[in-house]
């Protein structure tokens, strides 16, 4: 556990503190306004967009129909022989998404009949007819007073993405026509006429009221709920020639009559994307627009079956996305404090991917949630906790190199401060099997009296310095010195499950050092020197321990003290060890067993003895004798020349 190597529960509101920091920022990022369209456009992608509604056919100007007719615009007369030709199938309403802000006379050719009174007649026929107006034109007065309804197109302002994303329920009067006197869109007339619908609209309190109808309102208008797919449909020339090849798409259904034309200019981007079919562009153009672009006229059909359904969209409100934001990022926090990183790290995605999936179970039910700022502050959570916890790791880390980096290898004091806190190494005892080797100087308390002091310094300094080499270099934890005894340690504070073979391997090494130790000492003019060496297996106690004002890291108990005592037995360059360190390792070691040797409170009866004779590097190689002779044939030379030199001196 992460905790368990940086600290306790204690440290645990650091680590929330750390997200609920990164929940402000991406807070007070969401408020400047910058990620906006980043924002909508991920709530795009958690829009439902059911499948288009059968009950609303679309009947388009096209570019079949531009090619049939010629030039568009036409005259009037067109659009009275279609609207004929519409009633006659008896649709339940026909919202004419197409201005007729203008008079096109008598026709040019023979027999030059009018034809805008046809269209007035075939409007005020059909009795079902819904126009649509702006503020900058509107449908002309013969044919607003004959007409069933006007009304504002009703299309909201882009947003951010250059995206309509709702339409406008209560128009400003200034930003409407004066023909359209309830103030209302035309796809809401159109409702109106094809559900029989009398009460006014109200809006209040974020609803608007329409008949049955409750309309969530956001911002004063209705988001529409975008269809992806084309819908039933019939081209405008079919209607002329009174051709549809499905006319019963058109009876008791809605009908929008709008221009599907790409230089007509009635494109807008939308909110969701969905595949054109080949009728959207011009046979010339296949690719004249936008998956996320879409005619004005079936834009307003969309508005229709949003309403025609009550499947409305809802967006979160600010408040729950704040909410959200902050609680999340300080679970995350928490999240990379109290597990490992690989898992907090997987938790982390895994609270992302739920947190995705939520929000497209929610968008499937018309609940548009937050699409950005709480997956980003989930995610800065999780890089703040990740610098905090490195931050207090690196401390511990630290501290633990600090303390044990003079007593074992760097390698090792890096292993353990990358899997202990230093609270847990220093604070607390424990009981464990450990391997024990004390090493020191024969006669060098009685050596030393007859040197000076700077060279008894010198020779303990070039001595230490080589034997704690050769411990560090065979993983060993140099326990204390002690005048010129060396402790070392194994198997603490790491576990090491070959701890007396490794003792045994450093204590080959320190004897095979001896001649190049002489050869030192002989240079500087300093008395050679010999050691003997003492090695025990078996339990002990270690920890930190000492006085309140000066602690170490030490270990206690009958395995330490036997092996100090096979110390201060070993005859020079030898190595004694015990019975449990022999089994620990008797497939590599060859051992003569020394019997008769007598330890201070121990019994020669029941206490065995070996000293190591000769070791092999695994099972099956060729033994290699303690290099013991060498190391005293070392020493002589080196101490007759020293004596000779002390003569003459």
């Amino acid at each position: 556990m992460v905790r368990e190597r940086v600290g306790d529960w204690r440290l645990a509101w650091r680590f929330a503190l750390a997200g609920v920091v990164a929940g402000l920022l991406v807070i007070t990022l969401s408020e400047t306004g910058v990620t906006a369209g980043t924002f909508d456009a991920g709530q795009d992608q958690l829009f439902p967009a059911p499948p288009p509604d059968p009950r609303i056919t679309f009947v388009a100007v096209d570019s079949l129909s531009l090619r049939t007719l010629g030039a568009y615009p036409w005259n009037n007369e067109y659009h009275a022989q279609v609207i004929n030709y519409l009633a006659s199938l008896h649709p339940k309403v026909i919202l004419f998404d197409i201005v007729l802000d203008h008079l096109t006379g008598k026709n040019v050719e023979p027999p030059f009949e009018e034809t805008d009174a046809p269209l007035t007649r075939a409007i005020q026929t059909a009795g079902n007819v819904v126009l649509v107006c702006t503020a900058e034109s509107a449908p002309r007065p013969e044919f607003s007073t004959v007409a069933a309804a006007i009304g504002d197109r009703g299309l909201g302002i882009a947003d951010h993405t250059n995206a309509v994303r709702g339409m406008i329920l209560r128009p400003d009067t200034a930003a409407t026509c004066p023909e359209n006197e309830s103030d209302e869109p035309a796809f809401l007339q159109t409702l109106r006429i094809s559900e029989g619908i009398q009460a006014p609209l109200t809006v209040a309190n974020s609803i608007g009221t329409f008949g049955d109808h409750k309309i969530p309102v956001v911002d004063g208008q209705m988001l529409i709920n975008f269809s992806r797919g084309s819908g039933p449909g019939c081209a405008y020339v079919d209607a002329f020639n009174a051709a549809c090849p499905h006319p019963e798409l058109i009876t008791d259904h809605i009908v929008v009559v709008g221009t599907k034309l790409i230089d007509a200019g009635d494109i807008y981007g939308q909110a969701v994307s969905f595949p054109h079919d080949a009728s959207f562009c011009p046979r010339y153009r296949p690719n004249c627009m936008l998956d996320s672009q879409n005619y004005g006229y079936r834009i307003e059909g969309d508005a229709i079956a949003t309403v025609l359904n009550d499947r409305y969209l809802r967006t979160q409100p600010s408040v729950s996305i704040q909410l959200a934001v902050l609680v999340l990022a300080a679970i995350v926090g928490l999240i990379v404090y109290v597990l490992s990183f690989r898992l907090a790290m997987l938790l982390t995605a895994g609270v992302l991917a739920a947190y995705y999936g939520g929000a497209y179970l929610l968008g499937q039910l018309g609940y548009l949630a937050d699409p950005l700022y709480a997956p980003l502050a989930i995610v800065l959570a999780a890089t703040f906790s990740l610098g905090a916890r490195y931050v207090l790791e690196e401390r511990e880390r630290r501290k633990v190199e600090r303390i044990f980096g003079h007593y074992i290898d760097p390698r090792v004091a890096r292993q353990l401060a990358a899997t202990r806190s230093v609270d847990e190494l220093i604070s607390t005892g424990e009981r464990r099997d450990l391997t024990v080797l004390f090493m020191d100087i024969r006669g060098f308390t009685s050596m030393s009296e007859s040197m000076r002091a700077d060279d008894v310094l010198a020779v303990i300094q070039d001595y230490l310095d080589e034997m704690s080499k050769l411990i560090l270099k065979w993983d060993g934890l140099i326990d204390k010195y002690v005048g010129d005894e060396v402790m070392a340690l194994w198997n603490a504070p790491l576990a090491q499950p070959n701890h007396a073979l490794l003792a045994i391997r450093c204590a080959y090494d320190l004897i095979r050092s001896a001649p190049d130790v002489q050869a030192k000492l002989a240079a500087r003019g300093l008395p050679p020197i010999r050691w003997g060496i003492g090695i025990n297996s078996g339990p002990a106690v270690v920890g930190n321990m000492g006085s309140q004002d000066r602690l170490q890291y030490t270990a206690l108990g009958d395995t330490v003290n036997t092996a100090a005592r096979f110390c201060s037995a070993a005859p020079a360059f030898e190595v004694l060890i015990g019975h449990a360190t022999y089994l620990a390792c008797a497939d590599y070691i060859a051992v003569d067993e020394m019997p008769g040797l007598q330890l201070k409170g121990k019994s020669a009866e029941t206490f065995r003895i070996f000293k190591v004779t000769a070791i092999r590097e695994e099972k099956g190689a060729p033994w290699v004798p303690m290099p013991s002779e060498a190391a005293t044939t070392a020493y002589t030379a080196k101490k007759q020349i020293y004596t000779t030199q002390s003569v003459f001196a």
